[in-house]
């Protein structure tokens, strides 16, 4: 419902020269953004939905585009307050108590479908964000806030993660209780809470107190912490490892003292990956960024492909062109009716871009050999993982 406005923000910014160009025209870039943020279809358990109003749930660009419009009206919010600030569609200012259902009213008038709810201070105190913000005579001091709701759970000493992930669960308290906080005390008091925290999750004080103290010490002096920069870092490769305990470890420092030119990140094992989605499965002819396999019915030779489009889109391209691999086989094998899509699987899913997609068909190709890939195919994806 903001698209025109923000049409003509985005435009100030990117088609001025103000900024890099986009390499697409004006009229193109409005096509874009509409078909990105604007009558997205939804899949639901019972039938398929069109978002008709606002910005489409889950769509990359809505936060930056509703934040474009929010700041457009940031004059008519603010007025003469002496406190605003503005995080999305949080605000907190500073009003006379007689005037909030009057601005109150003036806010929710900005547009039919934008509604605000207001929270007035109680005995001087007001929550905004992770921040308490405490009203003393004329002066505002802040601290550490944490919702009623919170449960204080976070990750578990004892859970099978790197201590450097554990390190950094106390360094991030440290850091968030710091831009919170507005003096040391309140400082002080917000620690002691953060430290009943990581012992209710069973972190030891022999753990957690040197890295606090240490991080402490980075915040006052940071110059006595300055990192040098390696060229050698600079120059190693970025691979993944799932980490399973000691061995991992192990494994990693081994690189380390061969001399291997990759810095190893270390991922976990979420709880999520080992629960059915609830979500509706995508049918799949509508997948996308997938390797997949075209068996012959007749012969029971296959095809190897790999797609960023829909799944039903390279299929069309399969039936259609008289150049393609499958068409020519079908022909010569005397297969009279092309019915592609019942003697198509998809092999897998693939997380990146095409060059990940590549790889994944290469390793697919080696390990099925599929006769009615060309052999043209078989020497450009020719896979070849050098280290040095």
């Amino acid at each position: 419902m903001y698209t025109m406005y923000i049409n003509q923000c985005l435009f100030v910014c990117l088609f001025v020269g103000e900024f890099e160009t986009p390499p697409v025209s004006k009229d193109t870039f409005i096509q874009l953004l509409i078909l990105c943020s604007k009558d997205v279809v939804m899949a639901t358990h019972d039938s398929y939905y069109v978002q008709k109003e606002g910005l489409a749930m889950g769509s990359p660009p809505a936060p930056l585009l509703a934040n474009i419009w929010l700041a457009s009206k940031e004059n008519l919010m603010k007025e003469n307050a002496k406190l605003y600030e503005r995080y999305m569609d949080d605000i907190i200012t500073s009003t006379q108590a007689n005037s909030i259902k009057e601005k109150l009213e003036k806010l929710n008038n900005i547009h039919e479908k934008l509604k605000f709810t207001v929270e007035v201070e109680k005995e001087g105190k007001i929550p905004f964000l992770d921040m308490l913000l405490i009203r003393t005579d004329s002066k505002v001091e802040s601290t550490w806030y944490c919702k009623p709701t919170d449960t204080g759970l976070i990750m578990n000493f004892h859970a099978l993660a790197p201590k450097r992930y554990k390190r950094g669960v106390v360094n991030g308290f440290v850091h968030r209780i710091y831009r919170a906080s507005s003096s040391w005390s309140n400082f002080h008091q917000s620690m002691v809470k953060a430290k009943q925290i990581l012992k209710k999750n069973q972190y030891p004080d022999t753990f957690f107190e040197p890295i606090i103290k240490q991080t402490i010490e980075k915040i006052r002096q940071p110059e006595n912490f300055e990192k040098t920069t390696n060229e050698d870092d600079e120059r190693k490769y970025r691979i993944k490892l799932q980490y399973r305990g000691f061995a991992t470890s192990q494994f990693q420092k081994s690189l380390d003292e061969c001399g291997v030119p990759v810095e190893v990140v270390m991922t976990t094992k979420k709880l999520r990956s080992c629960l059915p989605s609830l979500k509706v499965p995508v049918p799949k002819m509508l997948k996308s960024n997938l390797i997949y396999k075209i068996t012959c019915p007749r012969c029971s030779t296959c095809y190897v492909g790999k797609t960023c489009r829909h799944l039903t889109d390279r299929l069309e391209e399969h039936k259609s062109k008289a150049s393609e691999p499958v068409r020519r086989h079908y022909a010569t094998c005397g297969v009279d009716r092309i019915e592609i899509m019942n003697n198509t699987e998809v092999l897998q899913t693939v997380v990146g871009n095409s060059f990940h997609l590549s790889i994944m068909e290469a390793l697919f190709i080696r390990e099925l050999k599929p006769a009615i890939n060309t052999k043209d195919e078989y020497r450009d994806y020719n896979l070849v993982l050098s280290l040095c």
